[in-house]
């Protein structure tokens, strides 16, 4: 008997068929290998590369804290950070952290800046100032850095009382954080003037920014004592939790006993 030739022609399609779709499931198979192999190494020299920028920034942030110009009269024991104001002696230690563009901070000043200053003169309190300079932005130009950059530069050149009247001339001078453009440094050398810090290297101080770099080295250092808004301020170190002029003078009684 014959055999049929239709049959044995769509056995034969069946079998290309198969041999087909075999043959491309195993090129399937070989490019998803080698998607993932590229993959793999494209996320590999990503990771990398990620690595290395971080190690990068963290060497040039570290670079430019050791290389920071740091203002005389700085408090010891403050990574020459803070400046202080008020006896030595005193029995009590205020630390304030601040930035001269944030409103809070002015409303603190405008509250209990008094009260604190008359402690101070009494002897009772010792207060660190902890600049900090997180505010900035194009539209102020910069402004919290440069008015910390001032301060620094009152204090270094004429001393803490010199900084106590700069720092409440800044917030009662302070410009508006939302729509301000910051004070100008002719400004700031005004302020600083009416402070009694005058000359020359105040004004070149001011000007060039000498203390720019160390007012990074001052913000992060807030940042590692765990600050992480202003204004904040802790009495011999706790924190204060209400910052109008009776809580502090609460809290520098409770400090006492």
């Amino acid at each position: 008997m014959s055999s049929d030739p239709t049959r044995g022609r769509a056995a034969a399609q069946r079998r290309i068929a198969e041999r087909r779709a075999a043959e491309a499931a195993v090129r399937a198979a070989e490019q998803k290998r080698r998607r993932t192999l590229v993959g793999g190494v494209v996320a590999a020299v990503l990771v990398v590369v990620a690595v290395v920028a971080v190690v990068l920034v963290q060497t040039a942030r570290t670079s430019t804290a050791a290389d920071a110009a740091v203002p005389s009269g700085t408090a010891p024991g403050s990574s020459q950070t803070a400046f202080a104001v008020g006896s030595a002696d005193a029995p009590v230690t205020v630390d304030l952290y601040e930035d001269y563009q944030c409103p809070n901070c002015r409303d603190f000043e405008a509250a209990a800046g008094s009260t604190l200053e008359d402690l101070v003169d009494a002897g009772t309190v010792r207060v660190e100032y902890h600049g900090m300079a997180f505010l900035d932005s194009d539209r102020n130009d910069d402004y919290s850095t440069r008015a910390l950059n001032a301060a620094a530069v009152v204090a270094s050149t004429t001393g803490p009382e010199a900084l106590e009247r700069f720092h409440d001339l800044l917030y009662a001078n302070q410009p508006d954080e939302a729509t301000g453009s910051g004070l100008t440094d002719d400004q700031l050398v005004s302020y600083a003037e009416q402070a009694g810090a005058t000359g020359d290297a105040v004004t070149a101080g001011i000007e060039d920014q000498t203390y720019r770099d160390w007012t990074v080295t001052a913000t992060d250092q807030a940042s590692k004592d765990g600050v992480t808004g202003t204004p904040t301020v802790f009495v011999d170190g706790t924190a204060l939790t209400d910052l109008s002029a009776d809580g502090l003078t609460a809290a520098v009684a409770a400090a006492q006993q």
